[in-house]
């Protein structure tokens, strides 16, 4: 009988052991988009084991359809260029904007040393890289959403759920990926800086012509506009403009159909479009004061979300995963200042970035008194 027992225990304790191993990992990833992917095998071909927690159970579609020429040798260090090579994805080769003036100014990739660029069909680029991690057989609970997360000197804690049960995660590091909602530092009491309040409303249309695979942006009054193809005869179309500017729901067909008719090229190729599902999304810049703290760091639009017009959105994602990646890694192999290095790195293009970003909107001149081009900076050119 007490044999029995102490077989019982013994096999209690190995449950035990079995069940913290199993929700034991090296690094928590909460995200599973380009910058916690990207965050993710980086780690893993430093020898770090982790696990990536995406609150979706499938890939959603996702704005941003851009990979500019020159983000090659960086899709090369992550290993991913043959993603993008798919035929699945569109080779382009410039830009058509109408900025500054009344011209339709055409920016051509040809003269780039890097070549043409991608325009992804996103949602199939977001399953690509889920399923490149999924292959390295690390851990990947998709369809959990972040409940709590816990941080002290030794461990972080990280409580996730779905429908159907409730597990605690335990680390050395938490990493947030989880967008511009920085879900992670909330938890850790961490606030992101909002540098403007400009916002996008998105939507796509059917078309009755084909257009070419390029993208368009044009000025307006109280905004730009973006346009970008999604099928063969559907395109993708984004106004940006400030969050005191767009009107109430009911309104904003009227609105839209309005500002389109305003501008001078866009409107004459894009006709009689019927808008139906519209999507209204923060698309400013804001950021963290510093992208970590005590085991815990932050990349991707988590850390630095930058304007639409810029074209960083996918490639920095990307970036701050791969250094971010790295510099997780050195700091759990006792490189204490490797955090600090990610800092620098990623602080230094974002100044640049604010740089370039306010060189680039002082360029329109043409609705001087209007509400939209005078507030676009004021916030900006505090942090330069």
């Amino acid at each position: 009988m007490r044999l029995q027992q102490k077989k019982k225990v013994h096999e209690k304790e190995e449950r035990c052991l079995v069940e913290k191993d199993k929700y034991t990992y090296k690094v928590v990833i909460v995200g599973g988009g380009p910058a916690g992917i990207a965050t993710a095998i980086t780690l893993l071909s430093k020898g770090i084991d982790c696990c990536v927690v995406e609150a979706h159970k499938t890939p959603i579609r996702k704005s941003g359809e851009a990979i500019p020429p020159n983000a090659k040798p960086l899709l090369k260090q992550l290993g991913i260029l043959s993603l993008v090579e798919n035929e699945k994805h569109k080779v382009y080769y410039g830009n058509k904007s109408c900025w500054g003036s009344d011209i339709l100014e055409q920016k051509e990739f040809i003269a780039d040393k890097f070549g043409h660029g991608f325009l992804l069909d996103r949602l199939y680029f977001e399953t690509q890289l889920q399923d490149l991690y999924k292959n390295t057989n690390a851990s990947f609970y998709s369809g959990y959403k972040l409940k709590k997360v816990v941080s002290n000197e030794k461990e972080v804690s990280t409580t996730i759920e779905n429908d159907s049960e409730t597990i605690k995660l335990k680390s050395n590091f938490i990493v947030d990926a989880t967008g511009r909602k920085a879900s992670v530092c909330r938890h850790l009491g961490v606030q992101k800086e909002t540098l403007d309040s400009q916002f996008a409303i998105t939507f796509n249309v059917k078309i009755s012509n084909n257009i070419p695979n390029e993208i368009s942006v044009e000025a307006t009054k109280n905004g730009w506009w973006y346009v970008a193809p999604f099928t063969e005869n559907e395109i993708t179309m984004m106004f940006f403009t400030l969050k005191e500017i767009i009107p109430d729901k009911e309104n904003i067909e009227i609105f839209l159909q309005k500002e389109l008719q305003t501008t001078i090229h866009l409107s004459k190729i894009i006709k009689n479009i019927k808008i139906e599902t519209i999507k209204i999304m923060p698309a400013g810049t804001s950021c963290l004061q510093i992208p970590y703290g005590k085991n815990w760091l932050a990349v991707g639009d988590a850390a630095y979300s930058f304007d639409p017009i810029s074209s960083y959105g996918i490639t920095s994602a990307l970036a701050s995963g791969f250094y971010g990646g790295h510099a997780v890694a050195d700091y759990l192999n006792g490189k204490e200042e490797a955090l600090e290095v990610y800092r620098y790195v990623m602080e230094n293009a974002f100044q640049a970035y604010l740089h370039k970003l306010i060189a680039h909107y002082e360029v329109e001149k043409r609705w001087k008194q209007s509400y939209f081009w005078m507030n676009r900076l004021e916030m900006l050119k505090t942090k330069c």
